[in-house]
């Protein structure tokens, strides 16, 4: 009669041992895509800032703990968003892109979504750094704002 005793004590003891773990690991996670956000996507976008100010160009960034945006005005219009996500796949912590530029109305609509370029050409937050982000930020508002 003990033995289901002894089998559900180890079995408790070892789903909570697994809730800590997965605690554990859940905030390792949030703490790398808090870094990623920090110290590659808005000290991107405030280099950015400093140079779009230059050129007569008001900017606001915005962020959350796995998101940013920046915002290009002209003459208090809206003229382009950049936005970086940070998504959770197997683990792994993946970088993407959804970029915004405004339709005939002036209204903003999306755009393009999807990888942000970098050498390694992978979406892992380990390979994209902040020269990444102001290249392919770059690319897609020279697209995006091009005279036609």
């Amino acid at each position: 009669m003990a033995d289901w005793k002894d089998d559900l004590e180890i079995y408790l003891k070892e789903q909570k041992k697994n809730k800590r773990e997965l605690k554990q690991r859940k905030e390792e996670i949030q703490k790398a895509a808090r870094l990623f956000v920090h110290e590659e996507v808005l000290t991107a976008f405030e280099d950015l800032r400093k140079e779009f100010k230059k050129h007569k160009r008001e900017v606001e960034i915005d962020n959350k703990k796995d998101w940013a945006a920046i915002l290009i005005k002209k003459n208090k219009h809206k003229e382009f968003v950049y936005e970086v996500n940070i998504t959770i796949d197997d683990g792994d912590l993946l970088a993407s892109k959804s970029v915004y530029f405004p339709n005939d109305k002036g209204k903003l609509k999306l755009g393009v979504e999807g990888k942000i370029h970098n050498p390694a050409n992978s979406m892992l937050i380990g390979h994209i750094k902040q020269h990444d982000i102001i290249n392919d930020f770059l690319d897609a508002y020279k697209d995006a704002t091009r005279l036609k």
